[in-house]
């Protein structure tokens, strides 16, 4: 981290290396200079122990918890939470993070759908396929772009309008400058990366 990046434990969102290789690998390395709490899923975790990062939680099977306690056992402290072969593993890390109280949660390689239950607990980023998705939970979403930067919009209800005033109708960017984006109801923004 570097030395002006003063950051209170869990202020940072936690981050989920759900698939990785869906995602760049300057995009996670920018996310992991915030230091924020790293929960892998057993898909990616393979590759992200090669990079010799500190993980503070794996979500496994039940049936291969014992061979990660053996395998993980230089990563302590680390927290191993197993879910059952039928359930979703990106949802008991979800599950996780909300009862922990984190207010945020990055996540690296997942679908729109899969977090469509979470969306209502957390501010929400998602990197996924050469795109940053950021939740407008409350329907508003502002941010500074540049001239000619396009954006994609997902309505979380359909039939619901987004006004997009700085966008012109294919969602480029007119102008350098504060684009704001508003809605009745809540929608995930998609920028490139």
């Amino acid at each position: 981290m570097s030395s002006h990046h003063i950051v209170k434990e869990d202020q940072e969102p936690a981050l989920i290396l759900a698939d990785i290789t869906k995602v760049s690998q300057g995009v996670i390395q920018e996310l992991l200079e915030w230091s924020p709490t790293v929960v892998v899923l057993e898909k990616s975790l393979d590759e992200v122990l090669l990079w010799g990062i500190k993980i503070d939680v794996v979500i496994s099977p039940e049936d291969h918890v014992q061979r990660f306690i053996e395998l993980l056992a230089d990563q302590t402290p680390i927290k191993i939470l197993s879910h059952k072969t039928t359930e979703s593993p990106l949802d008991t890390a979800m599950h996780f993070l909300s009862a922990a109280k984190y207010p945020a949660v990055s996540v690296a390689g997942a679908d729109l759908a899969e977090l469509k239950s979470f969306t209502d607990r957390f501010d929400l980023v998602v990197f996924s396929s050469g795109k940053r998705w950021s939740f407008a939970r409350y329907g508003k979403f502002e941010k500074w772009l540049t001239k000619g930067s396009v954006i994609s919009l997902v309505k979380e209800a359909e039939n619901k309008n987004i006004s997009t005033h700085g966008l012109d109708k294919n969602r480029v960017v007119e102008c350098d400058g504060i684009i704001t984006l508003k809605s009745d109801s809540p929608f995930w923004v998609g920028e490139l990366y």
